[in-house]
């Protein structure tokens, strides 16, 4: 009870600029708990359902597939049910229904990870704000009660000042790990996609591939 009663007077002391800067650890936190709830591979990149399109569009059973696409809630399904709402079109136009798809879905896997890159890089600079006005505080007390050659009153007021600059800088590292993680997932996620959305092109033009029943 004790030390989580020094923790909250500590925190107090660092001032009013603890205010956005704890404010922005809920946001961070808020993201990284949503962002690794969407990034899910089942949501993504669902093994099994790949797995079927594959044999489906190889047996020639399109129509199924796009049904398939359509009734299935991941990403990688709606970029290929946007090839094979093309599929008797020209090579170029099935591509770049996939690439459009592609885009739209690399957007919404990206949700909230530049975010959270903003919030790691503006953290020690509200520390550092707050450390400044903290020092200029001190400082004006020292003036007012001029008070010379006593380095404690200076001391207390510059321990306080650095509080927001911890309180930072401990939020901000996590955080900036938290952003490359997701940037890394995203992006790796992202060549699977475009991998499952060239295959599904060189399958809808190749000549030897049958259509089979549309049913």
């Amino acid at each position: 009870m004790g030390d989580n009663s020094d923790m909250i007077d500590t925190l107090v002391r660092g001032g009013f600029m603890m205010i956005p800067i704890l404010l922005g650890s809920v946001l961070a936190l808020t993201i990284v708990i949503e962002r690794f709830w969407a990034l899910q591979r089942p949501k993504v990149l669902p093994e099994s359902f790949l797995r079927r399109m594959k044999e489906m569009v190889e047996s020639g059973k399109r129509s199924e597939a796009l049904s398939a696409c359509h009734e299935n809630d991941s990403h990688v399904a709606r970029v290929l049910a946007a090839g094979l709402e093309q599929e008797d079109r020209p090579r170029a136009e099935i591509v770049e229904a996939l690439e459009v798809a592609g885009r739209q879905e690399g957007a919404r896997l990206s949700r909230w990870v530049g975010a959270l890159g903003a919030i790691a890089a503006l953290e020690p600079l509200m520390g550092l704000l707050g450390t400044v006005l903290g020092l200029i505080e001190s400082f004006q007390e020292v003036e007012k009660l001029k008070v010379v050659g006593n380095p404690s009153v200076v001391a207390s007021g510059v321990w306080q000042a650095l509080i927001t600059t911890a309180a930072g800088l401990v939020i901000a590292i996590p955080t900036f790990a938290m952003y490359r993680y997701f940037r890394s997932r995203v992006g790796n996620m992202m060549m699977e996609m475009e991998s499952s959305a060239f295959t599904l092109a060189q399958q809808l033009t190749d000549p030897k591939s049958t259509k089979g029943p549309s049913s």
